[in-house]
């Protein structure tokens, strides 16, 4: 959680932002955002050195593949490619360090200039697939639809997924990963107060495993932000959202 003081009292409420890339060695971290709001705008003109309030780490993360012979496959809509980006470098250091082939990468925003450089994605030595929804990059359509072209007939399926992205991405990826039965994580993100619970904002519908009909709700901050899509409630979630439910929209 990240709060910009300005002059007024606006913006009041501190702003949630994944870990983009660590730099464990320097004792740095950089967080990865769109400017779209009064949060972003006044973060994005803060000069070097200057001063924040920043609360974390906090939530729950990814959990990490058991080896090497794992093929993992991401999934990143636009912004959505932050916490993911992390997990690359994790992965690509420890489990998968001799066998970077065996991670996928699916990357697509609306339009090219909306995706971050690619060579830095490359030179991981990643299997790496481009979508953009106009087709000015890569393959034209969406990220869902690149996966699902990739692996139709499910054929040599991966073991497991990571996955962040807007809403409707989201919702389109659990119903193809469940049909297939694949291990998903998703990192959700929401607007969120306080980041550590207190202020309940950031709820979510979930599935009651002894009750299925039962109102029961899980907080981002806290029981994620990754998740197991399976338990998310996506039918009491509106689908049709003025614009997409990352922590960039704040």
């Amino acid at each position: 959680m990240i709060r910009v003081a300005s002059e007024g009292s606006d913006p009041l409420l501190a702003r949630p932002f994944s870990f983009h890339r660590l730099h464990k060695e320097d004792g740095l971290f950089e967080i990865l955002l769109r400017v779209v709001g009064t949060g972003t705008r006044i973060l994005s003109q803060r000069p070097a050195g200057s001063v924040l309030d920043v609360v974390g780490p906090l939530g729950r993360g990814f959990s990490l593949p058991s080896g090497p012979h794992e093929t993992v496959v991401f999934v990143a809509g636009g912004i959505g490619i932050a916490p993911l980006w992390a997990l690359l470098d994790e992965l690509t250091a420890k489990t998968h360090r001799n066998r970077p082939e065996h991670l996928h990468v699916f990357y697509g925003a609306r339009t090219r200039a909306e995706l971050v450089p690619l060579n830095p994605l490359k030179r991981l030595g990643v299997h790496l697939v481009v979508s953009t929804d106009d087709g000015s990059s890569g393959e034209a359509g969406t990220v869902v639809e690149a996966l699902r072209r990739r692996y139709e007939g499910d054929s040599g399926l991966p073991d497991r997924v990571y996955a962040c992205g807007s809403l409707p991405m989201q919702v389109s990826l659990t119903r193809w990963a469940s049909g297939r039965n694949l291990p998903v994580e998703m990192s959700l993100e929401s607007m969120m107060a306080c980041g550590i619970g207190a202020c309940l904002g950031c709820a979510l519908p979930a599935v009651d495993p002894d009750d299925p009909q039962a109102e029961r709700y899980v907080h981002v901050c806290q029981d994620g932000p990754v998740f197991d899509p399976r338990r998310i409630r996506w039918d009491r979630i509106q689908p049709i959202m003025a614009r997409p439910l990352t922590s960039a929209s704040l």
